[in-house]
C-alpha cells in the first residue's frame, strides 16, 4: 500500500497542524479558577503530612513494641534455666551495674537476669524498666519477667496521640531449676 494515507492526513489537510496551540477541553482552565490548585495543596498537605509521619512514628512504636516482648521473652526464658553467665553491664535505677560473670549470690543474679532482659530488649536501657517476680523458689514455680518503655513521638503532628503512653510486656513461665535470683522491682516501671 505504497500510495496509502491515513485518514486523518486526508481529511485533515495536513495533519494535526492545524489545532496547534489550543489545549483540550479538559485541560483548559477557567480564568476564574487561578490559584485553585495551590489552596487545594494547602488544604490537602497538613493531612498528608499527618497520616505520613503518623505512619512513621507508630512503625517506630511497633518496632520498639516487638523489641520489647522479645526481650521480655528471651529475659524470662534465660531466668527460668538459671544462665545467668556472662551479663552485660546495664543501668539499673539510674547506677550502672556489672554482674560478676558467674553469679556467687541471689543479688549478683538479680541483676544479672535484669541486666541480660535490657540487653535483649535493645532499647535504651535508662528506659527500660523491668520487674521480676517470682511465686517461690522450688521448680515449677511461676517467674514472671515484665518489661515498660515509654513511647516517643519523633514529630509535633503525632505527639498528642503518642506522648505518655507505655509499652508493657509481661511473660511468665514455670522454673526449670532452682533460680539464683530473686524478685525485684525497677523504679518507674509500669506493669
Amino acid at each position: 500500500m505504497a500510495g496509502s494515507r491515513s485518514p486523518r492526513c486526508v481529511a485533515g489537510g495536513g495533519g494535526s497542524g492545524a489545532r496547534r496551540g489550543r489545549r483540550p477541553i479538559l485541560f483548559r482552565r477557567r480564568p476564574d479558577q487561578r490559584g485553585v490548585a495551590a489552596v487545594e495543596l494547602a488544604l490537602v498537605m497538613p493531612i498528608l503530612l499527618l497520616v505520613v509521619f503518623g505512619i512513621i512514628d507508630f512503625g517506630i512504636s511497633f518496632a520498639n513494641y516487638e523489641s520489647v516482648r522479645s526481650g521480655t521473652r528471651e529475659a524470662a526464658r534465660l531466668g527460668v534455666v538459671n544462665d545467668l553467665q556472662n551479663a552485660p553491664s546495664c543501668t539499673i535505677n539510674g547506677q550502672s551495674v556489672s554482674p560478676p560473670a558467674n553469679p556467687q549470690n541471689t543479688t549478683d543474679g538479680t541483676n544479672a537476669l535484669i541486666c541480660l532482659a535490657k540487653n535483649r530488649i535493645g532499647l535504651s536501657q535508662s528506659e527500660a524498666k523491668i520487674k521480676i517476680s517470682i511465686t517461690g523458689q522450688a521448680i515449677g514455680d511461676n517467674l514472671d519477667v515484665c518489661a515498660s518503655f515509654p513511647v516517643t513521638a519523633l514529630n509535633g503532628f503525632t505527639a498528642p496521640f503518642l506522648s505518655g503512653q507505655i509499652i508493657t510486656s509481661s511473660v511468665t513461665m514455670r522454673l526449670e531449676q532452682v533460680p539464683q535470683f530473686t524478685g525485684f522491682t525497677e523504679t518507674g516501671v509500669d506493669c
